[in-house]
Parts: structure tokens; C-alpha cells; sequence
């Protein structure tokens, strides 16, 4: 559930629109003749059709287009062992791994050729590079199909393990609905519907969006429950047998060269900064020369942004790791735990020296690193085993799932 946290901050809403959706969506039915237009979708060639297009061929059925969203919310894209997902939910989780994707990776998504610049709305025209002949469309449809059999998957063990969301979290889920309406608002949405529908896809309202995250929030939970459980199960001994090689704790402070306006490190500058390491190593000395007072020297001095702020720490180092006068300094056999020293080193981004605190040798069992990636392989094993063999049926309604947003 926290993974939502600040997205469903703004996407969630009031619940009482939850009766006056159903009683509209209930008569609209009744005079719209879904079968027809299931037969229409069916003889198209198209996998998928945008919202415009299936408007179009509404209209040139001489259906009305006044209100397409019953098709999206009470029609049927897919079976997956016999749960029925409707074009809207499909909807919805494609957006939520599209989001999860681009929140992710950022800027850097661009090199995997996906322009997001115009949201989901855009991915039909744009080739994905991770699919044979397929579009970031067809990629995250794929993305958001596996989501849902891993939820229907886990919510059946929730179901034959008595398993079930705390009352507390469920009421935390609710309040985060109460003043949605009045939040979209001041961001020009009508009500929170509207910002739903636009954002998560036709058909989708709040309380469907309400109903989702109590489903993923159940598969959460028991998915939560057999990760620790394997995690825990991990021996030192499957480490060792995984990740032999030894690995260590180090502590250090970075102290770069400055570039000229070239971009060179000349001779005088990598001097100064050798200058600079040996007076924190003196420092430090001259203090209580423990590794608390190193740590904290580290978080003062310190020119490297992936440890400065941990106090200079690197756990779980192999050999081969870090550049070669760092290494050397690691892994001497005569090495001992308290050891200092200083280091030159360089990778062609930097240049500079290493003020070095050698922590110690790990144990096998200490190395969370590696107990963390034999863990992922084996949850990831047995989510595969529970989904191994779902039927999934691809009915006509899932040509207008996907790029139906507005």
C-alpha cells in the first residue's frame, strides 16, 4: 500500500458517488446493446483501438457515442482462470506500470527509446525495443496482464490461508479517499472521478480505483509474508556456495583533485589533495581515533555522494570492485580490522585520494547483499510457480484497453 503513497494521495476520492455511478451505469446498459458492439470489435484486424477510433466505429454502427464508459467498465477484455477483467482494470494496471516505469528510471527511460512526454496516450505509436514487432502499448499491456496473475495468484493463497488486510490499513486506505474531490478540484478536475477516468482510464472511478488497491493490498500482504519467510530461510551456507569470494567492510573519505579549465588533473592539484587526506588522517589521529570518529570525519569531508552520508561505508566490497589502488588496500592478506591509510585513486571521472578506515572481513552470513539477491531469485521462483499454467483469454473488449485515456 505505501508504495501508492503520494499518487494515491491525489487520485483517490468520496465514496458516495459510488451508488449514483452504478444507477447511471445500470440504466445506460440497459439500452446499449453490448453484444453488437462485441461483435464489431471482434471483426476488426486491430489489436487495439484508441478511444477516438472506437468512437468512430460506434458511430458508423450508429451507436451512440454520447457515453462510451459503460463499454469500459461492464464489459469483459480478458478471463485470467476464469476472473473476468474488465477494460478499465486492465486500463488501470497498464498505467500503474507505466508510472512505476517512469518514476523509476526517470530521464533515463529515454534510453530505452520511451518517449513519456505525452503520458500513456502516446505508446501505441512508439516502438519498443523489448518486444519483436511490438510498441511500449503492447509492452506495458504485457507488464500490467502479469501484475493482475500475480495478484488474482496471491490472493487465492490469502483466501485458502484465512489471510486478510488489517482493519486498520483498510481505514487508512479509506481516509486517503476523503478529501480527494476537494484536492483535483484545485487542480481543475470537476471531482475525483474525472481525475481517475483522465488519468487511470474510461471507466475507471474512484471507488473501482478503491476496490483495486484492497486487492493489491491483500497480494501485497502475502507476497510481504513468503519474501520474509525465504528471506529467512537463506543459510550461510547458500551464500557461501552463491557468492564464495570474500567480501569487506571499508570506510573511507574522498578527496578530489580539482580540474583545470581543461578538464585535466595536473600534477599540483592531485598534490594538494594528498595534502588534504593527510591532514583528516591527522585528524582523525589526534582524536579519538575510533571508527565512530571516522564515520563522522566522513560525513564532514567526505567528496563521495554514495557514501559520504553513511559515514564513508561500503559493505559487502569484492575483489575487482573498487579501483585498483582501493582494492589493493582492501584485500592485503595482511590487512587488519582499524587499519588506516591513504590511497590515490582514479577511474577517468575523478581523481584524487582515499583517507582508507578498514572495517573488517564480512561473514557469509552478514552479507545482506547477497542474502537479499538469493531471496529475490527464490521469491521470484515461486511467484512463477504460482502462476504457471493460468489460462488467460483475450475476448474483443481488450482492442479498447490501454490508450483509452482521454
Amino acid at each position: 500500500m505505501k508504495t501508492f503513497s503520494k499518487i494515491i494521495s491525489v487520485i483517490l476520492a468520496a465514496m458516495l458517488l459510488c451508488s449514483l455511478s452504478a444507477a447511471v451505469f445500470a440504466e445506460e446498459n440497459e439500452n446499449t446493446n453490448l453484444q453488437e458492439v462485441k461483435q464489431l470489435l471482434d471483426a476488426l484486424e486491430e489489436t487495439t483501438i484508441s478511444k477516438a477510433r472506437f468512437e468512430e466505429l460506434l458511430a458508423e454502427a450508429g451507436k451512440s457515442t454520447d457515453d462510451t464508459l459503460p463499454y469500459y467498465s461492464d464489459t469483459v477484455a480478458m478471463v485470467i482462470d476464469s476472473e473476468e477483467i474488465s477494460p478499465a482494470k486492465l486500463t488501470y494496471c497498464l498505467a500503474n506500470q507505466f508510472q512505476s516505469f517512469v518514476n523509476t528510471y526517470g530521464q533515463y527511460a529515454a534510453y530505452f527509446g520511451l518517449d513519456y512526454s505525452n503520458g500513456v496516450s502516446g505508446l501505441a505509436e512508439q516502438s519498443c525495443a523489448m518486444l519483436e514487432n511490438g510498441t511500449w502499448l503492447d509492452f506495458f499491456l504485457e507488464e500490467a496482464v502479469d501484475s493482475l496473475e500475480q495478484s488474482i495468484a496471491l490472493r487465492r493463497i490469502a483466501a485458502e490461508q484465512g489471510i486478510t488486510i488489517p482493519e486498520e490499513e483498510i481505514d487508512e486506505i479509506r481516509k486517503s479517499f476523503e478529501e480527494f474531490d476537494a484536492i483535483v478540484q484545485q487542480y481543475g478536475y470537476t471531482d475525483g472521478n474525472e481525475f481517475v477516468a483522465i488519468n487511470y482510464g474510461l471507466g475507471n472511478t474512484v471507488d473501482s480505483v478503491l476496490e483495486y488497491l484492497e486487492e493489491f493490498s491483500l497480494a501485497a500482504l502475502v507476497y510481504d509474508e513468503y519474501e520474509q519467510q525465504i528471506r529467512d530461510a537463506v543459510t550461510a551456507e547458500d551464500i557461501l556456495e552463491q557468492y564464495p569470494d570474500p567480501t569487506i567492510s571499508i570506510r573511507h573519505i574522498l578527496v578530489m583533485a580539482e580540474q583545470d579549465e581543461n578538464g585535466e588533473w595536473t600534477d599540483e592539484a592531485k598534490e594538494a589533495a594528498k595534502a588534504k587526506a593527510e591532514e583528516i588522517l591527522q585528524e582523525w589521529a589526534a582524536g579519538e581515533a575510533t571508527e565512530e570518529s571516522f564515520a563522522a570525519l566522513a560525513e564532514q569531508y567526505s567528496e563521495d555522494p554514495g557514501s559520504s552520508s553513511k559515514g564513508g561505508l561500503y559493505t559487502n566490497v569484492s575483489q575487482g570492485q573498487m579501483v585498483e589502488e582501493f582494492d589493493a588496500f582492501c584485500f592485503d592478506e595482511s590487512r587488519q580490522p582499524g587499519d588506516t591509510g591513504i590511497v590515490y585513486g582514479s577511474n577517468g571521472g575523478y581523481a584524487g585520494y582515499h583517507v582508507m578506515y578498514f572495517v573488517g572481513a564480512e561473514k557469509p552470513e552478514e552479507n545482506e547483499e547477497a542474502r537479499s539477491a538469493i531471496a529475490m531469485e527464490r521469491i521470484g521462483n515461486w511467484l512463477s510457480e504460482q502462476i504457471e499454467g493460468m489460462e488467460v483469454t483475450v475476448l474483443p473488449y481488450y482492442k479498447i484497453a490501454g490508450h483509452t485515456l482521454y
